[in-house]
């Protein structure tokens, strides 16, 4: 065990520890632009599909109040 652990000492350098590091910090940079650019991609299909629903309420009830139209005659419907 004493061995293994001067043997670790050896090659611990400051040289390795910097690119470790280094590598590591890259590695968290990707990750962090990877999941800001995930999170906007998906406010956008959020607001698109809000957008969709909107204009899906808007055509249902104007297609229901059409429909309610022609049920009805126009002189009952002056009365309310």
């Amino acid at each position: 065990m004493v061995k293994f652990i001067e043997n670790l000492k050896d090659k611990i350098t400051a040289e390795h520890v910097a690119i470790f590091f280094g590598l590591l910090s890259t590695c968290l940079i990707v990750a962090l632009v990877t999941v800001v650019v995930h999170s906007d991609n998906l406010r956008i299909e959020l607001a698109d599909a809000r957008e969709k629903l909107d204009v899906l309420e808007d055509y249902i009830q104007n297609k229901d109040l059409s429909s309610q139209r022609s049920q009805f005659p126009t002189h009952l419907r002056s009365e309310f």
